[in-house]
C-alpha cells in the first residue's frame, strides 16, 4: 500500500529522533539559513558541523537573466532508433578451464563466451548505426597516477586489462570495435530489426564491480556490449560522451563445464560433481521495473543466504561469511564478527519504509538482491539488479558513529537500488541517471533522521585527537580504505569512473544535484520539487525545479551536469578598524579563481575573539547584491563583506562545512586549495609517531644491561606548521639510541616541486639541530654532551611510504657534530664532519611486486682531535646490514648496495585483531646486501678486499589497518652474514672489544650466527 505524501503526524514519526531542524516533510529535512549575513549574535554554533548548508536564492522580485533553454529529458521517441529488449545465452568459463579455441582461462580470472540478440524499436534504415558501450575494457591501463592505497581498491593483483572479442554477427553490414576503450560500431543492414553478436568476455583478476578476486567473480556491466545513447547536459560536456541506455534483459547463463544446469535448479549427482563447490547468481530486473541498463552474473564459492519478505518485497542477502551467534537486535558491540547479512535484511527493510513513507514503495513481489563480495572502492554499490556490499563491511571501530559510515554507504546504495526502479525509462537516459540517485540521496537524510544518525563525519568525531599522528594523516592525506564515506562533502569523488553507468561520461551522480539543490533552494521549494516528481514520475524534473523555485533554472543544470567545476576560493584579505564606539568594522575580501566558475553559494565563517560567531554567505554572482546571474564570471573574482563586531576577529574561514570542491588554480598547482580558506591560518602542533627498533639478536647475545641496551633504540616525532601548508614544516625530536642516553633535537623543512599526494611535495630542503646526552656505557667509555647540525636535500616521488610501488628518494646531506668530552683528565673535544648520499628506487615488476633498490655513499672527516667510535659510519644494524650489529662495523667511509624483492602472499584477509587492527595481508622480502668499509683511522684500503661484507635475509612482512580504517605495517627480518673479519678500529680489536666490553673472555663470546630484526617501516 503506497501512503503517498505524508501526513505531518506520520512525517513526525518518521524523524521522531532527528534534530530540532528537521521540518515535518520528508523533502526538509536539512534546513538552510537564508542567504543575507547573520547579524551578530545570531547563528552561533558549538562547531562548524553544526552549521546548515548555505543557501542562495533569489528574491522573487529580481531578475536571474534571460531564460534559457531547458536541458531535454524526454525519453526518446518512436522515430529514435533503439534497443528495446536483449536476450543473451551466456557460458561462463572458470579460471583452469580452457575457452572454445583451446586456450585456459588464467587460474585467477575467468572468462565467459556470449551469443547476444538486440531487438530494435524499428527497422532499421540502411547505413544507421548503433554504438555498443564496452565496460570490460573501461581500465585501458593501470592507474600509476592513484596512490598505493588508493591503487589497492582496484587491483588484486598484476593489472591485466579486460578484454570483450566481438567475432561473428547477423543483421548488420559491418561491427567493428572503436576508440581506445574498443567500443562496438554497429552499422545496420536495411529493414533489420534484431542484431546478433558472438563475443568472448575474458574477466581479469581485480576487485568487483567487473572482475575475480578470491575465486568470486562478477561480469557487471560486461554480460553483453550495452546499448547507449548519447549524454545530454550542460554546454561543456563532451559531445562523444554516452550514456547506457535501458532495455529488457533476458539472461541463459551456464558454466561451459556443466551445459546441462542452469541456476536455480537442483543439480543432478554429475553435475553438482563438476560444479564442484561453485555457483552461478543471476540477476535481470529492477526493482519493480522491467527495464535494466544491465544484468548482473556472479559465480564462485557458494554464497550463503538470508531471505526475508518486508511489505510484499522479497529480500535476499548473498553473504560470504558465517552468522555469529549473536545476531541483529541482539549483536554485541565487542564481538569480532558483525551480523552482515542481519544488518543488510535491516537496512534494506528500513529503506523499503523511507521510500514508502516518500510515496515512492516498491511494487508487492518486487525484489532486492545483495550480493557480498571482495568489493573495495566502496563500502556498497547500487546496480540496476543488485546491491553489491563489500567483504569488509563493517571491518571498522565498533563504535556506534564509525560503525554509522557502512551502515549510512550501505543505506544510500539501498535507497538507490529502489529509486533506480521507480524512474529507469521514464525520461531520457541522461536524466534519468540523476534524478534517481539525487532521489535516493534526499531520502538519505531520512534514513538518518529515523535512525538518529546526525550529519557528522570523520573530521568531526576526530576533531579533539588530531595530535594522533594516525589521526592527522587520515584527516589531511586521505590514504584509508573507503575514504570518501568518512568525509563530508557534496560531491561523489571518482578516483576513477569504473561504474557500469558512468564510466563512459562526465556526468555527475544524483548527489552533487541534490546537494546543489540543498544549497540553492528553500526547504519550501525543495519539498514542491520532489511533491512533483514523485506524484508524476514521468514529469520533466527541470520544469519542476524551475516551477518550484520561480525561475529559469538552465544556468544551474547547465553547471552541474558537466565535469565539475575547478574552482579555488580564498580569503584574500580581511581589514580591520576600531570605530569610535570601540566596536570593530571589517572588510572581508573573499576570492574566486577559475576559468569555469560556478554560480554557488559559499559560506564564510568569522569568529570573534570573544567566540562570538558571523556567518556571512555569497551567493557566488558578480556583483555584491543578492541577485544570481546567470553567469558567475571568469578569471579571479573578489566578493567584498563588510561586518561590524563587539571585538577583533580571531579568524576567517571559507566554507567550514565543507560543501565546495576546490583545485588549486594558476601556475602554482602544488599547493593544499584548502590552505588558504582560513585568515590566519590555524596551528597544528602533531605527535607523528614513536620508533622503536630492536636488534632482537644483538640483545638476547648482551650479557650486561648495558650491551642490551646498546641493541635499543627509540625516538618521539612531534612537527609543527600551519594546518594544510605545503611549504614549510617544523620539526622537534626525542629519542635515545646506542650512543646517547637521551637527545633532543629541532628543525625546519622547506618543501618545494610538485605535489606527490595531499600532503607532501617531492623536493626539500630539510634543516637540523640536535643537542645529544653521551652515555659514558658506549663502546668509547666517555660520556659527553655532543651538538649536532644537519643539511639534507631531498628528492622523493614515492607517493606512499609504507609500502611504495615505484618512484625514487635521491638524498645529499652534510651533517656536522662538536663532541665536549666529559670525566677526562684535560679537554679532549672532538669535531668532525660527515658527508652522504643515497638513491633508493622503486623498480615495479607487478602489482605488489616490486625490486626495491638502495645505493648510498657516506664518509666521516674528522676536523678536531682524533674521530671515536660514535662519530663514525656505522655499516650494520637496522639502518645498513642488518645481519650485523650495531656494534661490528665501523669505518672512516661507508659504501651500501641494497636490493630487496618486496612481494605479497595474500592480500585479502579480514582477520580481526580484538578491534585494535584488522590484518588484510601478508607479504615476503628476499633481500641481500654489500657495503665495502674503509678503516676508522684512514680512507686507503676503501674498497679492497678486505673492506666487503655481504648479507642474505628474508623478511615477513604484516599489511594492517588501525580501526579497519588507516594502513599500518610491521615487518620481522632475519638476516645472515656472509663474512665475518677481525679488524681493528681505534686502537682495539673487534671482536674482542666487544667481550670485554660486555665482561666476557673472548673465548666466551661469540657474534649472533643471524641478525633479526623488527621494525614498523621499510628499511628504505
Amino acid at each position: 500500500m503506497s501512503s503517498g505524501l505524508l501526513a505531518p503526524w506520520l512525517v513526525g514519526l518518521a524523524v521522531a529522533t532527528a534534530t530540532p531542524a528537521v521540518e515535518a516533510h520528508p523533502w526538509a529535512v536539512r534546513r538552510a539559513p537564508s542567504l543575507s549575513s547573520s547579524p551578530a549574535g545570531e547563528g552561533d554554533a558549538s562547531h562548524p558541523s553544526d552549521l546548515s548548508s548555505p543557501q542562495a536564492h533569489a528574491p522573487s522580485d529580481l531578475p536571474t537573466g534571460p531564460p534559457s533553454d531547458p536541458l531535454p529529458t524526454a525519453a526518446p521517441t518512436s522515430n529514435d532508433l533503439a534497443v528495446t529488449a536483449v536476450e543473451v545465452r551466456l557460458e561462463v568459463v572458470r579460471g583452469g578451464e580452457r575457452l572454445p579455441n583451446g586456450r585456459r582461462v588464467p587460474l585467477s580470472g575467468g572468462a565467459a563466451v556470449g551469443h547476444a540478440t538486440y531487438k530494435l524499436s524499428r527497422p532499421a534504415r540502411a547505413g544507421e548505426q548503433l554504438v555498443l558501450l564496452n565496460f570490460a575494457e573501461a581500465l585501458e591501463r593501470e592507474p600509476f597516477e592513484l596512490d598505493e592505497v588508493a591503487k589497492a581498491t582496484y587491483l588484486d593483483g598484476p593489472f591485466r586489462r579486460g578484454r570483450m572479442v566481438v567475432g561473428g554477427h547477423s543483421g548488420a553490414t559491418a561491427v567493428r570495435q572503436v576508440n581506445s576503450r574498443r567500443d562496438v560500431e554497429v552499422t545496420l543492414s536495411e529493414g533489420t530489426d534484431t542484431l546478433t553478436l558472438e563475443y568472448t568476455v575474458e574477466v581479469p583478476r581485480r576487485y568487483w564491480p567487473f572482475g575475480c578476486s578470491r575465486r568470486r567473480c562478477s561480469l557487471s556491466g560486461a554480460v553483453a556490449p550495452l546499448p547507449s545513447a548519447k549524454a545530454r547536459g550542460g554546454s561543456r560536456l563532451d559531445p562523444d560522451a554516452r550514456v547506457v541506455t535501458p532495455a529488457r534483459w533476458t539472461v541463459d547463463a551456464r558454466f561451459a563445464a556443466v551445459p546441462t544446469w542452469s541456476p536455480g535448479h537442483v543439480p543432478t549427482d554429475r553435475e553438482a560433481k563438476l560444479l564442484g563447490r561453485d555457483e552461478l547468481v543471476v540477476a535481470s530486473g529492477a526493482v519493480g521495473a522491467a527495464e535494466v541498463a544491465y544484468p548482473e552474473v556472479f559465480w564462485g564459492p557458494r554464497w550463503k543466504r538470508a531471505r526475508e519478505t518486508w511489505r510484499g518485497v522479497e529480500i535476499e542477502v548473498l553473504h560470504m561469511f558465517w552468522r555469529p551467534g549473536d545476531q541483529v537486535p541482539d549483536e554485541r558491540k565487542l564481538q569480532l564478527y558483525r551480523d552482515v547479512p542481519g544488518h543488510m535484511l535491516r537496512i534494506a527493510r528500513e529503506a523499503i519504509d523511507v521510500a514508502t513513507l516518500a510515496g515512492l514503495e516498491p511494487p508487492p513481489d518486487s525484489r532486492i538482491t545483495v550480493v557480498q563480495g571482495p568489493l573495495r572502492a566502496e563500502i556498497a554499490q547500487a546496480h540496476p539488479s543488485a546491491v553489491l556490499v563489500s567483504d569488509q563491511f563493517l571491518q571498522v571501530s565498533p563504535g556506534r558513529r564509525f560503525q554509522g559510515f557502512h551502515q549510512a554507504a550501505a543505506a544510500r546504495a539501498m535507497l538507490d537500488e529502489i529509486m533506480y526502479g521507480a524512474y529507469v525509462g521514464r525520461h531520457d537516459p541522461s536524466t534519468d541517471l540523476w534524478l534517481y540517485d539525487a532521489t535516493a540521496t534526499a531520502l538519505l537524510d531520512v534514513w538518518r533522521a529515523r535512525r538518529a544518525q546526525g550529519d557528522e563525519f570523520a573530521s568531526d568525531i576526530l576533531r579533539r585527537i588530531t595530535f594522533v599522528p594516525m589521526v592527522d594523516n587520515f584527516l589531511y592525506t586521505g590514504q584509508a580504505a573507503f575514504a570518501q564515506s568518512y568525509f563530508r562533502g557534496s560531491e561523489d569523488v571518482m578516483p576513477l569512473r569504473l561504474h557500469p553507468l558512468y564510466f563512459s561520461h562526465p556526468l555527475p551522480t544524483g548527489r552533487r544535484i541534490h546537494e546543489k539543490m540543498v544549497d540553492l533552494l528553500t526547504p519550501s521549494q525543495r519539498e514542491a520539487f520532489y511533491e512533483k516528481v514523485v506524484r508524476e514520475r514521468t514529469a520533466d524534473p527541470v520544469a519542476a525545479a524551475e516551477a518550484a523555485y520561480g525561475h529559469s533554472l538552465g544556468w544551474f543544470f547547465d553547471q552541474w551536469l558537466a565535469t565539475y567545476p575547478e574552482v579555488d576560493y580564498s580569503v584574500h584579505k580581511v581589514d580591520s578598524e576600531q570605530q569610535g564606539d570601540g566596536r570593530w568594522r571589517h572588510t572581508i575580501t573573499i576570492r574566486r579563481e577559475g576559468e569555469h566558475a560556478a554560480i554557488e553559494p559559499v559560506q564564510v565563517l568569522a569568529t570573534e575573539r570573544g567566540g562570538q560567531r558571523h556567518y556571512l554567505v555569497w551567493n557566488g554572482s558578480t556583483g555584491s547584491g543578492t541577485n544570481i546571474e546567470v553567469s558567475p564570471g571568469t578569471g579571479t573574482i573578489d566578493h567584498v563583506f563588510t561586518l561590524e563586531t563587539q571585538h577583533k576577529l580571531r579568524s576567517v574561514m571559507v566554507d567550514p562545512r565543507t560543501r565546495l570542491l576546490e583545485e588549486p588554480q594558476g601556475k602554482q598547482r602544488n599547493v593544499d586549495p584548502l590552505y588558504n580558506n582560513r585568515s590566519p591560518p590555524s596551528f597544528r602542533f602533531v605527535y607523528t609517531g614513536f620508533g622503536f627498533e630492536v636488534s632482537a639478536s644483538e640483545f638476547l647475545a648482551g650479557n650486561t644491561p648495558a650491551a642490551r641496551l646498546q641493541a635499543l633504540s627509540g625516538r618521539v616525532l612531534f612537527e609543527m606548521s600551519r594546518r594544510r601548508d605545503l611549504r614549510s614544516i617544523g620539526h622537534l625530536q626525542l629519542h635515545r639510541d646506542r650512543e646517547s642516553a637521551a637527545a633532543i633535537g629541532g628543525g625546519a623543512t622547506v618543501w618545494f616541486g610538485e605535489k606527490v599526494n595531499r600532503r607532501r611535495r617531492r623536493g626539500r630542503v630539510r634543516l637540523f639541530g640536535e643537542v645529544h646526552s653521551l652515555t659514558a656505557r658506549g663502546l668509547d667509555g666517555v660520556g659527553g654532551v655532543r651538538f649536532a647540525q644537519s643539511l639534507s636535500i631531498i628528492d622523493d616521488t614515492r607517493k606512499f611510504s609504507l609500502w611504495p610501488d615505484r618512484g625514487h628518494r635521491l638524498a645529499f646531506g652534510l651533517y656536522a657534530q662538536e663532541t665536549l668530552r666529559t670525566g677526562v683528565p684535560a679537554p679532549d673535544h672532538r669535531h668532525g664532519l660527515t658527508a652522504s648520499a643515497s638513491w633508493v628506487h622503486i623498480w615495479p615488476l607487478a602489482h605488489q611486486h616490486t625490486l626495491a633498490s638502495r645505493l648510498e655513499l657516506t664518509m666521516m672527516v674528522p676536523i678536531v682531535g682524533r674521530p671515536e667510535f660514535r662519530s663514525l659510519v656505522r655499516a650494520g644494524g637496522v639502518d645498513g646490514l642488518g645481519a650485523y650489529g650495531g656494534n661490528e662495523l665501523f669505518g672512516r667511509g661507508v659504501a651500501l648496495a641494497q636490493l630487496e624483492y618486496r612481494h605479497m602472499f595474500w592480500s585479502n584477509f579480514n582477520v580481526n585483531l580484538v578491534h585494535l587492527f584488522w590484518l588484510r595481508g601478508i607479504g615476503g622480502t628476499l633481500f641481500t646486501g654489500v657495503a665495502s668499509v674503509s678503516p676508522c683511522d684512514t680512507l686507503r684500503g676503501w674498497f679492497g678486499k678486505e673492506s666487503w661484507y655481504g648479507q642474505v635475509g628474508y623478511g615477513v612482512t604484516a599489511f594492517l589497518q588501525l580501526l579497519g580504517v588507516t594502513p599500518q605495517f610491521v615487518r620481522f627480518d632475519v638476516a645472515v652474514p656472509l663474512v665475518r673479519r677481525r679488524t681493528t678500529c681505534l686502537d682495539e680489536v673487534l671482536p674482542d672489544y666487544l667481550a670485554d666490553y660486555q665482561g666476557v673472555a673472548p673465548g666466551d663470546f661469540q657474534l649472533p650466527r643471524v641478525g633479526v630484526n623488527l621494525t614498523f617501516l621499510q628499511p628504505f
